[in-house]
């Protein structure tokens, strides 16, 4: 009986096998049908051509942008994700705002700005589509205006919101910051600064210590205006004296002060206001056509560079009283002297020395800040402009304007230890390091041109850029283009 029972067992397994299989390929092509049901087939994208861009209320990137691109852009040999033309994909959203080998193509906020639409239009060469026929006229407007808008992904973010490292660069000859991140090496946003229809000079900007606040000087509008960090956004504008050069604040974010760079006035002044309401609550007297201007590191002292009268001015903060002049050489007449044309002054951490860019003799003097007088003169390149004391204190970069190239300066002995050399140096002007020193920026005004820029300036200006150099290695590891006449620059680490 046992027997019979196992091989009745047997005999259902052995018929249920045929029926299983039955029932996994019935299933199979029931699954097969509903696949290929319309209502689980995604329609084909309309013709970008037939589609009217102008009724599009609410732009949504998955459906209303990246068609333009699959039909546009993506085919053989162009801005697909195998073969990526200047090393730029435009497969999503995400791939887009990475850019190109050039760097950004698009700027939140900016299409005017923005090298996609650049592209497009023809002002930069090629023309793209890269032998196709040129985008429809109202496809280009509705990109630019996706652009403008945020170019937003469909969630609704901007590229690179909420940056908690960012450089800041003042373009000069374009009126406008960027805004830099330092992380991605990418421009992220255009801050317009200047209501003039002329040029309004944003020439040199700083950050306060609490880094909340972003103040630009405007030489040409004599004015300082300020913008909020975190959301880089205009939060006020004031005047500042007549062609004011560079601004610093207070430690306790009071006060800020202004240099007054007139060259042809005999009166030197510093602007003090209040940098809240950016109302002017005093002057100081100085030397002759202040220019660059630091604190001391424990607050109590404003050092000022004094272009016209070869001289240092020392104001005490606590009273904004001119407490001493320094002369930068026995042979520098009181009152009027170009001999030296001092730029810029730095102090190392300690407050033990002070470094002075003198750009008509090609050197960097070093003032001891104990006893008020200059124990060394260092030989850099030609027409030093700005220059700055690393974060650890051991080296000076120096930004030499004339002679393309950076020196740098061991404090240790005060001997230049390297020269750094870039084929994309051009003018070379302002030097900031990100917080861990680990990279110095240095902005070059392009103003002769040396510079080869991808992409053309916005009012006739050659673009400048930002040159990344890796302090370990003191080579060039990234080129950032930017707007006409980079000047100032500042880094942000919140």
């Amino acid at each position: 009986m046992l027997r019979l029972k196992t091989n009745s067992r047997n005999e259902q397994r052995s018929d249920m096998k045929p029926r299983a299989k039955t029932w996994q390929i019935s299933f199979s092509l029931c699954v097969l049908a509903l696949c290929n049901c319309s209502h689980y087939v995604t329609p084909p994208e309309p013709a970008i051509e037939s589609v009217d861009y102008a009724g599009i209320e609410r732009i949504v990137y998955s459906r209303h942008v990246q068609p333009i691109f699959n039909q546009k852009c993506s085919s053989q040999a162009c801005h697909n994700s195998r073969d990526r033309a200047a090393g730029l994909e435009l497969t999503s959203w995400r791939s887009l705002i990475r850019g190109s080998d050039y760097g950004a193509v698009l700027i939140s906020g900016s299409a005017e700005e923005s090298h996609l639409i650049e592209h497009l239009n023809e002002e930069s060469k090629p023309r793209m589509p890269l032998g196709r026929d040129p985008l429809p006229q109202s496809v280009i407007d509705f990109l630019s205006r996706w652009i403008d808008e945020g170019a937003r992904n469909d969630a609704g973010e901007r590229p690179y919101e909420n940056l908690q490292k960012k450089i800041y660069v003042a373009n000069q000859g374009d009126d406008l910051v960027s805004v830099i991140s330092s992380e991605h090496h990418l421009v992220t946003r255009l801050l317009p600064v200047g209501a003039s229809p002329t040029l309004d000079v944003p020439h040199n900007i700083c950050v306060d210590h609490q880094k909340k606040f972003l103040y630009a000087a405007l030489t040409s509008a004599g004015e300082v205006w300020k913008f909020d960090v975190a959301a880089d956004s205009l939060v006020g504008r004031g005047r500042a004296g007549n062609s004011p050069a560079h601004v610093v604040v207070t430690a306790d974010g009071a006060k800020a002060y202004v240099t007054n760079w007139e060259v042809l006035n005999q009166r030197g002044l510093v602007q003090v206001l209040d940098a809240a309401a950016l109302r002017k609550t005093g002057e100081i007297e100085v030397g002759i056509a202040p220019h660059g201007l630091n604190f001391s590191h424990d607050g109590k002292l404003l050092y000022v560079a004094c272009y016209v009268s070869d001289v240092i001015s020392i104001v005490r903060v606590q009273d904004d009283q001119e407490s001493e002049r320094v002369l930068l050489a026995p042979d520098v007449r009181p009152g009027q002297s170009l001999k030296y044309q001092p730029v810029q002054v730095v102090l190392t951490p300690d407050d033990r020395f002070a470094y002075v860019s003198c750009a008509k003799t090609d050197e960097v003097r070093v003032l001891d800040t104990a006893a008020n007088e200059i124990v060394a003169a260092v030989r850099v390149g030609k027409e030093p402009f700005q220059l700055q004391v690393a974060p650890d204190g051991e080296f000076v970069y120096v930004a030499n304007r004339g002679s393309n190239n950076v020196s740098v300066i061991r404090v240790a002995d005060n001997q230049v230890t390297a020269t750094i050399e870039s084929g994309a140096f051009a003018n070379p002007h302002g030097v900031a390091f990100s917080a861990d020193g680990r990279f110095a920026y240095i902005t070059n005004e392009n103003v002769n041109g040396r510079y080869n820029a991808h992409h053309p300036g916005e009012q006739g200006g050659a673009p400048g850029n930002l040159q990344v150099i890796d302090t370990a290695t003191l080579q060039v590891v990234k080129t950032i283009e930017v707007e006409a006449s980079p000047t100032g620059v500042v880094c942000v680490e919140r």
